[in-house]
C-alpha cells in the first residue's frame, strides 16, 4: 500500500488541503491511496459526549421492518442490509462481543449463526439498550427469529472505556460504525481497552464508512461519511496503517460483488493475530 495523498480535513470530514507526493496533480481520491487527518479538535466532556450519542439513533432496526418506511430511507437501508447479510457470514467462535451496538441488529444477525454461543452487545445509550431488548421480543413474536436465537444475545449499557475486565475475554470482538462517532483523540484509549477482551487466538471485526468511496454513492444519495454524530474520518489506508500496528492480518471484505474495496461505501475488515496480550 502506497500513500500518494495526505489530506486535513476540519471536524465536518471536509478537506481543508491536499498534499500530493511528487506534487502530482490528480483529482481523483482513492481510500487505498489517501492518508486523511482531522486538524480540529474537538473540546468536550463526557457530559456532552453522552447527549449528543442519545441524540443520534441510527435506527438499524428498520432492515426488520422494510415495509414501514418510505422510499428515501429504502434507498439509504439498501446498503444497510447488505452489511448485516455480510457480516453475517463471517466465523466468530462461540462467545462474541459487540460494541457500540446500538438496538441490537448487528448481534441479532451474528447470534442467528448456528455456531455462536452467545452474544453480548454493549451500548452508551439505555435507551438504545431498551430498543434493542424490544426488537428481540417483537422479532419472537413475529417469529422472525426464534426463542434460541433471542435467548443468545444479551444486551447492556456501558460506554466501551467502562466495560468491566471481570467479563473474561471473547472469540471475537466486534465494532461495526463506533469509530467515526469517537473524536481522534479518543480512539487509540477506547481501542486499547477493548484489545484487551480479544483472546489472544481471536478476531476484531470492525466497520466505518469509506470517507472516499465511489462517486456513483454521491450520485445516487448514499455516502455514510457525512451524517451528524461522525467525528472521525477513515480512508483504507488509514484504517489499515492503524490495525497493523496490533494485528498481524487484516483482510477486507467488498461491501458487493465485485467492487473494489477502495470504492466501497463502507471499510469492513477482520483482524486477527494479535500482537500483543
Amino acid at each position: 500500500m502506497k500513500i500518494k495523498k495526505v489530506v486535513l480535513l476540519n471536524k465536518e470530514g471536509e478537506i481543508i488541503e491536499t498534499f500530493l507526493k511528487n506534487n502530482k496533480k490528480e483529482n481523483r481520491y482513492a481510500s487505498s491511496e489517501v492518508y486523511p487527518i482531522v486538524v480540529e479538535n474537538y473540546i468536550w466532556d463526557k457530559k456532552k459526549q453522552f447527549q449528543s450519542a442519545e441524540k443520534y439513533k441510527d435506527q438499524i432496526k428498520r432492515v426488520f421492518y422494510q415495509d414501514k418506511v418510505d422510499e428515501k430511507v429504502k434507498t439509504m437501508l439498501q446498503d444497510d442490509i447488505n452489511r448485516l447479510e455480510l457480516i453475517k457470514k463471517f466465523s466468530y467462535g462461540k462467545d462474541v462481543l459487540e460494541v457500540g451496538c446500538s438496538d441490537g441488529s448487528a448481534s441479532i444477525k451474528i447470534a442467528e449463526i448456528p455456531s455462536v454461543r452467545k452474544v453480548f452487545g454493549i451500548d452508551i445509550r439505555k435507551s438504545a439498550i431498551n430498543d434493542g431488548r424490544k426488537l428481540i421480543k417483537d422479532l419472537v413474536r413475529k417469529k422472525e427469529i426464534d426463542k434460541k436465537t433471542a435467548e443468545k444475545v444479551r444486551l447492556e449499557n456501558y460506554t466501551v472505556e467502562n466495560f468491566p475486565l471481570n467479563f473474561g475475554k471473547f472469540d471475537s470482538v466486534c465494532a461495526y460504525e463506533i469509530f467515526e462517532h469517537m473524536a481522534p483523540q479518543d480512539i487509540l484509549p477506547a481501542f486499547q481497552h477493548l484489545y484487551k477482551f480479544i483472546k489472544n487466538d481471536g478476531k476484531f471485526f470492525l466497520s466505518v464508512p469509506n470517507r472516499f468511496p465511489n462517486k456513483k454513492y454521491y450520485e445516487l444519495g448514499r455516502t455514510r461519511w457525512k451524517w451528524f454524530d461522525h467525528r472521525n474520518f477513515f480512508s483504507q489506508a488509514s484504517l489499515e496503517l492503524f490495525l497493523k500496528n496490533f494485528f498481524k492480518q487484516i483482510k477486507f471484505h467488498e461491501n458487493y460483488k465485485k467492487e473494489k474495496i477502495e470504492d466501497g461505501i463502507y471499510l469492513i475488515c477482520e483482524c486477527k493475530g494479535k500482537l500483543y496480550d
